[in-house]
């Protein structure tokens, strides 16, 4: 405890703060990410579906169940805690986990704690690796996974617990962390630094891993058949890598663009420490566990620059890949004082970036809006909500499906999923102008709409009633 007090002082400090913003000043769960998983998990737990995520009664191909799945537990669990406090406090404590296996992991290279520490912190704070530390998402568990599953290596079944929660929270990007062990071991058989007989039990053990959690895909093979293959594999992986489906265009360089914008200086740093690293690597003929650790995670950031889809959060894993190279050069320095120097210069860079330039514990990344009220609102009065997408929306659906970029579910999330959570009901998310009007016709009793302040002349006023507008969205109900 001693030897590694910065490290402990970083994160009572970082876990503190953040639970008390979170607690203190509770925000809804914000659209995208949180709203899906908090309401594919609660409803998991609620119809007794665990094979996968349920979106309103239909199973959701795209994802595995284990992440939703715990978020449902523990909303099941939060009894009169507001879930908004209870689930991101889980994800808090699992970033805190993260930022240890960080520490862990680079401390076997650098071998002092204020250094270790300092990439931990650069890391920490973060503006991507911070939100998500913070709200409810799938993707602080693959980097979880990846750091856990090198760190346990040794240890056949707590490495297969790491793989599991990787596979398990994001399917085949959860074997990246095999792969990579894989063409490892592979290399050091080949420059002769180990013997066959050591990597063919390497070898096994991944086989072995592998075959285990390929169990999963044959069993959803089996029980979904040709759409889990269309749906999990070729649209929800495969087609995000030769094309920019649904809203997610950018650049080529686009990641790149991000490194640097979420690392600010650090990524300047970053570069230089690791073209010193890889040449003094190089040096060695035959570098080995250094030279994994030292790039482990770099593959996936070059894997991101190849895709079509540009997906911002995606760079999180890539995150202590940066931070680790911006301070690992001042291991090469041999002048103590000047090596500490630096450190504390480094030190005041990310205090700058991260308190004077952009306060970035005091960011939120939600607030009621209007749509919130609204459902809210709604609740208690209307038995089923339709919602018609406002009319930049629909021509932007309207086009990418000319384009053939959009994908089974795309238009099950509607503008807004967090609707469906907040509503608690049916919410049926229309399209088109046609099927809306349809829809009146054919209208239920307690029946609810919600439209744009600009499509108001598609409303039949003879068969429903204004209830309420809340900014632009206006409610309507079926007449009594």
């Amino acid at each position: 405890m001693k030897k590694h007090w910065p490290l402990i002082i970083l994160i009572v400090l970082y876990f503190s703060f953040i639970a008390y913003k979170l607690v203190a000043h509770p925000t809804p769960f914000y659209d995208w990410d949180e709203s899906l998983y908090v309401q594919t998990g609660k409803e998991m737990i609620e119809q007794k579906k665990f094979l996968l995520p349920v979106w309103q009664g239909a199973y959701w191909l795209d994802k595995p169940p284990l992440i939703p799945l715990i978020y449902g537990i523990i909303i099941k669990l939060s009894f009169s805690l507001p879930a908004e406090i209870t689930t991101r406090l889980f994800n808090l404590t699992i970033a805190c986990l993260v930022l240890i296996l960080v520490y862990i992991f680079y401390q076997k290279i650098i071998k002092n704690s204020l250094f270790a520490t300092l990439v931990t912190a650069i890391t920490a704070l973060t503006p991507l690796f911070l939100q998500r530390a913070q709200t409810v998402n799938l993707d602080i568990f693959i980097l979880l996974s990846w750091i856990g599953y090198v760190l346990f290596f040794s240890n056949f079944w707590i490495s297969l617990f790491f793989f599991f929660i990787g596979v398990m929270a994001k399917s085949l990007i959860g074997f990246y962390p095999v792969a990579i062990m894989f063409f490892y071991q592979l290399w050091q058989l080949f420059t002769k630094k180990t013997s066959w007989e050591k990597s063919k039990k390497i070898f096994l053990r991944i086989v072995v891993q592998t075959s285990i959690m390929m169990l999963w895909f044959v069993a959803m093979f089996m029980v979904f058949g040709k759409q889990f293959w269309l749906q999990h594999i070729i649209e929800s992986h495969f087609r995000r890598v030769t094309s920019s489906i649904e809203f997610h265009f950018g650049q080529r360089i686009f990641y790149i663009t991000e490194a640097f914008d979420q690392m600010g200086y650090f990524f300047w740093l970053a570069i230089v420490g690791g073209l010193i690293i890889f040449l003094r690597l190089l040096k060695e003929k035959r570098p080995g566990k250094e030279m994994l650790i030292s790039f482990y995670l770099l593959p996936w950031f070059i894997f991101l620059n190849l895709t079509k889809t540009k997906i911002f959060w995606y760079f999180l894993p890539a995150i202590p890949q940066f931070a680790f190279l911006a301070v690992v050069w001042i291991k090469q320095i041999k002048v103590k004082s000047l090596a500490i120097t630096l450190g504390i210069f480094l030190l005041v860079i990310l205090i700058y970036q991260s308190f004077i330039k952009q306060n970035v514990l005091a960011i939120t990344y939600s607030k009621p809006e209007p749509y919130y009220y609204l459902s809210l609102y709604a609740k208690g009065r209307c038995s089923e909500l339709n919602v018609l997408m406002d009319k930049s929306s629909r021509e932007s659906f309207a086009t990418l499906d000319k384009l053939g970029l959009l994908i089974t579910t795309t238009k099950w999330w509607g503008n807004h999923p967090s609707m469906v959570y907040y509503f608690g009901k049916k919410v049926n998310y229309i399209f088109e102008e046609s099927t809306f009007t349809a829809k009146i016709k054919s209208v239920a009793k307690e029946d609810c709409f919600m439209i744009d302040k600009n499509d108001q002349s598609l409303i039949d006023n003879k068969k429903l009633i204004d209830l309420k507008n809340f900014d632009d969205f206006y409610l309507y109900k079926t007449s009594p």
